[in-house]
């Protein structure tokens, strides 16, 4: 099978949040590996709850931060691009 994805994606396991709406409680997700243009996510929420488009957190402090828009899900993942 041919990678046809234009960034190579580096594999991690690194914590972060996702912020859904504003005043809204972030929630908690795992960034299972990241490239310059998408990502793809475990998040501790049912992903059919998760709306087509949402901030990434990607430090504590919020200073690293990605808009992303969900591409594709399946049972465990969310694969989003960054727009």
């Amino acid at each position: 099978m041919q990678n046809k994805r234009k960034d190579p994606r580096l594999r991690m396991r690194r914590h972060a949040q996702v912020i859904t709406a504003p005043r809204e409680q972030p929630v908690s997700c795992v960034v299972w590996d990241i490239s310059n243009s998408g990502a793809r996510l475990a998040i501790a929420r049912p992903i059919m709850t998760l709306p087509p488009r949402f901030l990434l957190l990607l430090d504590k402090d919020g200073r690293v931060q990605r808009k992303c828009e969900v591409v594709w899900t399946d049972a465990r993942f969310v694969g989003v691009k960054f727009v």
